[in-house]
């Protein structure tokens, strides 16, 4: 939750670095950033409720601490930029088209630093690889978010596929953890 209130100050800080002195500009921003601020608090509220802790013992003395859902769905204590979009991503894909852009808008920056900020123990080539893909298809939805309503939803639904690809050789990778 630290680690995602100091996310949202940075992006407050960079929005208003960007603004005008137009004082309509600034309310739109300040307004845009409590958006962002409460809806980054819904979530890690979210994912606190709905997941369960797992610990998982990498090698003699080292452990790690994830979480999982009813569902199967990963979040990570030390991967905030997953956990962030998993959600999202789940989330949007019941919403119309006007609050998909908003929110797919919103995940930029957390998809950008999926590779960036992944724990060392995730790493794995395959990994990486749908890492890239999912970033691949985030550009491909952000650069036609503009298209007609079914393009976009037939764009999200391949970058859904995309993160599921990420989410199933994560447990994967887990699994292999848990064998050894």
């Amino acid at each position: 939750m630290k680690t995602i209130k100091k996310l949202t100050a940075v992006l407050a800080i960079t929005g208003l670095l960007f603004v005008s002195c137009d004082k309509t500009k600034k309310e739109k921003v300040e307004e845009k950033i409590e958006d962002v601020e409460n809806k980054m608090e819904e979530i890690g509220d979210d994912i606190s409720e709905e997941f369960k802790e797992m610990k998982l013992e990498l090698e003699e003395g080292v452990s790690v601490n994830y979480k999982v859902d009813a569902d199967g769905s990963l979040a990570f204590d030390d991967w905030n930029s997953f956990t962030i979009a998993n959600k999202e991503l789940k989330d949007i894909e019941n919403l119309d088209t006007d609050e998909v852009n908003t929110r797919i808008e919103n995940l930029k920056g957390t998809i950008a630093n999926l590779g960036n900020n992944i724990p060392k123990w995730l790493q794995t080539d395959e990994v990486m690889e749908d890492i890239k893909d999912v970033q691949k298809e985030y550009k491909n939805v952000i650069d036609n978010k503009n298209a007609a309503a079914d393009k976009v939803k037939q764009n999200i639904e391949d970058l859904n596929e995309k993160f599921d690809d990420l989410r199933e050789e994560l447990n994967e990778v887990i699994a292999k953890y848990k064998k050894s």
